[in-house]
């Protein structure tokens, strides 16, 4: 296993910068997932990591010692790729020993054998990848990745091929594994259920940048951006955008206080921190979605349109019905007209 460290790492082409300026730390046996947009650097990040790509700039450690010019294949590192990259003419037991096809033939069969029986294809060995599942293909590629024991393991958007029931048994399976063998690991993915659902912390990214590092609970509740805040959470973070003049955010006689700014704002409520209540932004229904074990339902106010979750399978309103809306101060998050959050500051919704 190993720490890996990146120091003002950089990677352009020509005019295009895909990485800038990144410094991070992955301690040893840590599970990271580098979470943005398409475009943001998180694959190129992998890459890097992976010896493909060389940086521009900047260094790459792993275990304290730069590693910028060594080869890919000396760095004992393993990916697992969202197409699978398995060899179609290879059998799933040969395409898992491909790894050790120095090794002695009998060591390298044991290792490939272990390696599919821990993740549960061992009666599929003989078989070729056309005539395996997705999801039995996804963890022959897997046990390929595994086999060398590497010290850190990669995963470029490996889930985003499979339905959504092999999503979750395969996330809760590549977790179980990276575990057992404390694997420092690093997932790229641009669907926050995978990153927050498997991770030890997340890295959100944007147009090559670090936006925030943190616990998934912690990027949620408290995230440092308009851009973080509104990435993280389905369904996504209200908005509302204005001016606060004399601590007051004003729009068609309504009003709410803001304390502790001024100026251009805008304001970020989860959609299950808002309430109905007897005072509040009032507004009319306009759709009611149930979603299984909660409902959303969307709200029209002057300050535009906002949604609101509650737990139950049956709506509680319909359309047309005349609401107020309010939320806890403690629960808003107010950012700045760069997007930055400003801390201390909330809102009350004293209408």
């Amino acid at each position: 296993m190993a720490k890996v460290e990146l120091r003002n790492v950089t990677k352009a082409w020509d005019k295009a910068t895909a990485v800038k300026d990144m410094s991070l730390v992955i301690e040893d046996g840590e599970f990271v997932s580098l979470l943005g947009p398409s475009g943001c650097g998180k694959s190129t990040t992998l890459l890097m990591l992976a010896g493909i790509y060389l940086p521009t700039k900047g260094d790459i450690l792993f275990d304290g010692a730069i590693i910028n010019e060594v080869e890919a294949r000396e760095r004992n590192v393993s990916i697992v790729f969202q197409s699978y990259a398995l060899y179609p003419n290879m059998t799933a037991l040969q395409n898992i020993m491909f790894p050790l096809r120095f090794q002695p033939n009998s060591r390298g069969e044991a290792l490939a054998r272990e390696m599919a029986d821990l993740v549960q294809v061992g009666e599929l060995l003989e078989r070729k990848p056309s005539e395996l599942s997705g999801g039995q293909q996804q963890r022959v590629a897997l046990a390929r990745a595994l086999v060398k024991s590497p010290n850190l393991l990669l995963l470029d958007e490996p889930l985003s091929n499979l339905d959504a029931s092999l999503r979750l048994t395969m996330r809760a399976e590549i977790k179980r594994i990276t575990r057992k063998f404390n694997l420092t690991t690093v997932l790229v993915t641009h669907d926050q259920l995978e990153a927050t659902t498997m991770s030890d912390r997340v890295i959100v990214m944007n147009e090559g940048q670090i936006q925030q590092i943190g616990t998934p609970e912690s990027l949620y509740a408290q995230p440092n951006t308009l851009f973080v805040g509104s990435f993280i959470g389905s369904p996504p973070l209200n908005l509302i955008k204005g001016t606060v003049q004399n601590g007051r955010l004003s729009k068609d006689n309504l009003f709410l206080q803001i304390h502790d700014a001024d100026g251009e704002i805008t304001l970020g409520i989860r959609p299950e921190n808002l309430v109905v209540a007897e005072t509040g932004i009032p507004g009319e229904v306009s759709h009611v979605e149930p979603m299984g074990r909660e409902v959303l339902t969307t709200v029209n106010t002057a300050f535009g349109e906002l949604w609101f979750l509650e737990a139950g399978v049956q709506p509680r309103w319909e359309m047309g019905n005349q609401i107020k809306l309010n939320c806890q101060p403690e629960n808003t998050l107010v950012f700045d007209r760069t997007g930055i959050r400003i801390q201390g500051a909330i809102a009350k919704f004293d209408t």
